[in-house]
């Protein structure tokens, strides 16, 4: 009875959250269009959009879903003969519509080894895919940040309030943090071990975790998976070279839209400043745990972009940029996710155990 009580209780606050991240949503949709300065201002304007870069704006962005694509092809097909394209397509949207439907995209990898492994590919060959794809990623992105932070900081910050100071310092730490904490795991397991257990049971004293060394031996699996994982890709140099420079056009093409988008409004811009802009609201948003980040997303683009648009501009910019990168990926990528998402969290396990 009580576990009954417990599982209801659970799903009623799932659905709070989600009716809550709803309304956001459609607050902020709402806002950008009817709001003082917003997309019906900008229509009654007068101004003149170039069409043609709004359709720019959206194939880059498919270029980005299409590279993700292909990133998961070739890591996958070095282990698995049987991968098609069109698996890796299912996997690739499948990660793209439940990283952007819940919180800091946590639920984007599981559900990808659920899809796999539905169509015929082990969950281990997947993880080990995943792995490596996330490395790649995460490298390829703190060192975006990284240029973006040496290169232009100073001229952003002078549009920075204290708010947003802080927020980009503690985004670019992370961003460094993350890259030691992937380094440590991928090329000295036997430090990064200790260094965990030792941090797991201080926190098992203080009775924050409960059972700690369960904790400890799954820890330590995903730590080996890590380091398998990384020593495998280092092996493969033509594989490695490959999958960085796709990555690091990915991300380009990613980080294009809003350079298009302002091309639309007939905004002369610097692309390689606009590049930036985008790294840091990327950096600084992702700090927000919500789904697709929203509202810091939208407020950060407002903060880093202010300066490229004018104020009857940047809401329908900002609107714009959601739409191409966030909700229009998720409108593209439900009809595929949902048909590999019908089996519950316990399913889920079951089917990975």
């Amino acid at each position: 009875m009580s576990k009954k009580s417990g599982k209801k209780f659970k799903i009623r606050w799932s659905l709070i959250f989600n009716v809550i991240i709803l309304g956001l949503t459609a607050f902020l949709i709402l806002y950008f269009v009817f709001s003082e300065g917003g997309f019906v201002d900008l229509i009654n304007s007068g101004l003149k959009i170039n069409v043609v870069w709004i359709f720019i704006a959206i194939f880059v962005h498919l270029t980005n879903i299409a590279l993700d694509m292909t990133v998961i092809y070739l890591f996958m097909k070095e282990n698995c003969p049987e991968m098609t394209l069109y698996k890796a397509f299912i996997c690739s949207m499948t990660g793209q519509f439940f990283c952007a439907v819940t919180p800091s995209a946590t639920g984007g990898q599981p559900m990808q080894i659920l899809s796999m492994s539905r169509m015929g590919i082990r969950p281990a060959k997947t993880t080990a895919a995943l792995i490596q794809k996330f490395l790649v990623w995460q490298f390829t992105l703190a060192t975006v940040c990284i240029i973006a932070v040496v290169a232009r900081f100073g001229f952003f910050a002078q549009f920075l309030d204290p708010p947003m100071w802080v927020a980009s310092i503690i985004g670019f730490l992370a961003q460094i943090a993350l890259i030691v904490v992937l380094l440590l795991a991928s090329f000295c397991k036997p430090l990064t071990t200790r260094v965990v257990n030792a941090v797991i049971r201080f926190f098992g004293r203080i009775h924050i975790i409960k059972n700690p060394e369960e904790k400890i031996t799954s820890i330590d699996e995903t730590l080996t998976s890590f380091h398998d994982s990384n020593k495998n890709l280092n092996k493969n140099k033509p594989l490695l070279i490959k999958v960085y420079a796709i990555t690091a056009v990915q991300m380009v093409s990613f980080f294009l839209v809003p350079y298009c988008i302002a091309r639309s409004f007939n905004i002369d811009c610097n692309v390689f400043d606009m590049l930036c802009a985008q790294a840091y609201v990327n950096m600084v948003s992702c700090l927000v745990p919500l789904p697709g980040g929203s509202g810091a997303a939208e407020y950060c683009f407002g903060i880093f972009f202010g300066s490229y648009f004018t104020p009857i501009t940047i809401k329908s910019a900002i609107l714009l940029w959601r739409t191409i990168t966030y909700y229009g990926t998720i409108i593209i990528t439900a009809p595929f996710a949902m048909l590999k998402s019908k089996k519950t969290e316990e399913s889920l396990e079951e089917e990975l155990s």
